[in-house]
C-alpha cells in the first residue's frame, strides 16, 4: 500500500475553516486521548466514525472513538476495551456505540448499537501501550460503510504524510466537557527518529515497528485529546481512496499539541482484524482468545536514567544541561521504582544528590514522576579554603 497526500481536503464540510487553539511533566501516555484545533465534521463525510460510550461517559464513565470496519465490527484502541489497572476487558453490556450521528444531541434509538463481545489484540501491552488495538462486536449490523484498513508490506508511512484525525473528545487539554459535534483536523506523520526524540519525555517505550507519531508543524495547532482514543489516523492512497493507517493511542500531558500524538500501526494488527471479520461476518472459526495477562509497568535502568536526565534538565536548566562530568548511577527499589545517585559540576559549584523515578498506572493512564534532593556548594570553598564548616551548602528538592 502506498499512501500520499491527496484526497483529504474533500472531507472538509462545506464552509469549514481550519481552527486554531493555542504546557510540568505530570503524566505519560493518556489512556483516553477530541480533537484540538479542529473543525465541526459532517457524519456524511466520515460515515464510518463511531462514538463509544462506556459506563455512561456523561456520568462517571469514559468515551472513545472507533471506526466501522465491517457491518458488525468496530475497531478501536485496546485501552478502550481493557482496563490497564486490572488487565480485564470491560463488560460488553456497559457499552453503547453511536453510529450515523455526527451531532450526538440528534442521535436516536436507530443510531444506538449494543455490544455483544469485547476483544483486545492479544499482544496489547498494558505496561507500554504497544499494540493498542481492540474490537467491539455489535449485536446487530450497521449499514454504515466500512473504512478500509492498511495491511501488508509497504504500509510504513513516509515522514510528512498528511493524515486526517477525528473524534468526539475534548477540544482543549483542560476542558471539562466533551463536544457533542464530531471534530476533524489534519496532522502529519513524522520520522521514527523524530518520534523517539520528541516522545521520550512521556512515552519512553515508543517502538517504530508497532507505532508512529504525528504532529502539525509549523503551527502545532492540532492534535488528539481525551475522548479521541481509538479513533483513526486516515491517509489517502495514490488513487484518492482513503485508508486507516493508525489508531489513536496516546499523547502528551494536557494534550499539548506541540508534542507528537502516538498511534498504533494498523498494518501490524490487520491480520488479527481480518480473522475476526471472517469469523463474525462469514462464520469462519473464531481466533483463539488468550487470557489477558496484566503487565505491571517496569522501569528499566536506561529509561530511569533518561527520565532523570529529562527531569533535572527541566528543573535545573543550564545548570544541569551545561554541567560537566555528569554521573548517574541507579539501584532498583521496586519493579516500577528506581533511585539514582547523581553528580556534576557547573561553573564554580559542585552538585550532588539523589533522584527517585516512578512509573505506574493511574486512572487508566501510564504515568511517571520524580522526587529529588540535590545539593550544591562552591568548589573552592569546599576543597581549598580549609574551612568547610563555613561553606554554604544549598539544597533544592521536590
Amino acid at each position: 500500500m502506498v499512501v500520499c497526500g491527496v484526497g483529504l481536503a474533500s472531507l472538509a464540510p462545506a464552509g469549514a475553516s481550519q481552527g486554531h487553539h493555542g504546557e510540568r511533566r505530570d503524566s505519560g501516555p493518556a489512556a483516553s486521548t477530541s480533537i484540538i484545533g479542529g473543525n465541526d465534521a459532517s457524519i456524511a463525510a466520515l460515515p464510518w466514525l463511531v462514538e463509544i460510550d462506556a459506563f455512561n461517559r456523561r456520568g462517571s464513565g469514559f468515551g472513545c472513538t472507533g471506526t466501522v470496519i465491517a457491518p458488525r465490527l468496530v475497531l478501536t484502541a485496546g485501552h478502550c476495551v481493557l482496563s490497564l489497572e486490572t488487565g480485564r476487558t470491560y463488560p460488553a453490556t456497559q457499552y453503547t456505540v453511536t453510529i450515523g450521528a455526527g451531532d450526538l444531541r440528534t442521535a436516536t434509538a436507530a443510531n444506538q448499537f449494543a455490544v455483544s463481545q469485547v476483544l483486545v489484540f492479544p499482544q496489547f501491552s498494558t505496561a507500554t501501550l504497544r499494540n493498542d488495538a481492540g474490537l467491539l462486536v455489535l449485536e446487530k449490523p450497521t449499514s454504515a460503510p466500512p473504512l478500509a484498513i492498511a495491511e501488508g508490506a509497504g504500509s510504513t508511512l513516509a515522514a510528512g504524510t498528511p493524515l486526517l484525525i477525528a473524534g468526539w473528545g475534548l477540544t482543549a487539554g483542560r476542558a471539562r466537557q466533551t463536544p457533542a459535534l464530531l471534530q476533524y483536523a489534519e496532522t502529519f506523520a513524522q520520522s521514527a527518529s523524530y518520534c523517539r526524540q520528541n516522545t521520550r519525555r512521556y512515552a519512553p517505550y515508543f517502538l517504530p515497528a508497532r507505532q508512529f507519531c504525528a504532529v502539525n508543524p509549523p503551527s502545532f495547532s492540532t492534535g488528539t485529546c481525551h475522548g479521541d482514543s481509538g479513533g483513526p489516523a486516515i491517509a489517502a492512497r495514490n488513487d484518492g481512496s482513503l485508508v486507516q493507517v493508525g489508531i489513536t493511542s496516546s499523547g502528551a500531558p494536557a494534550c499539548a499539541t506541540a508534542s507528537p500524538q502516538i498511534f498504533t500501526r494498523v498494518d501490524q494488527v490487520a491480520s488479527w482484524v481480518f480473522e475476526w471479520i471472517a469469523a463474525v461476518e462469514a462464520g469462519a472459526p473464531a481466533p483463539p482468545i488468550p487470557v489477558t495477562r496484566r503487565e505491571l509497568p517496569f522501569l528499566s535502568f536506561p529509561v530511569a536514567k533518561e527520565l532523570a536526565y529529562i527531569g533535572l534538565s527541566e528543573d535545573f536548566g543550564r545548570r544541569f544541561t551545561h554541567g560537566r562530568s555528569k554521573e548517574i548511577g541507579c539501584r532498583r527499589v521496586e519493579r516500577e521504582k528506581v533511585k539514582c545517585g547523581v553528580g556534576w559540576y557547573r561553573g564554580a559549584n559542585d552538585y550532588w544528590g539523589t533522584i527517585t523515578l516512578y512509573i505506574a498506572v493511574s486512572e487508566n493512564e501510564i504515568v511517571w514522576d520524580d522526587r529529588y534532593r540535590i545539593h550544591w556548594v562552591n568548589d573552592y570553598c569546599w576543597y581549598y579554603s580549609g574551612h568547610r564548616n563555613r561553606c554554604r551548602i544549598h539544597t533544592q528538592y521536590r
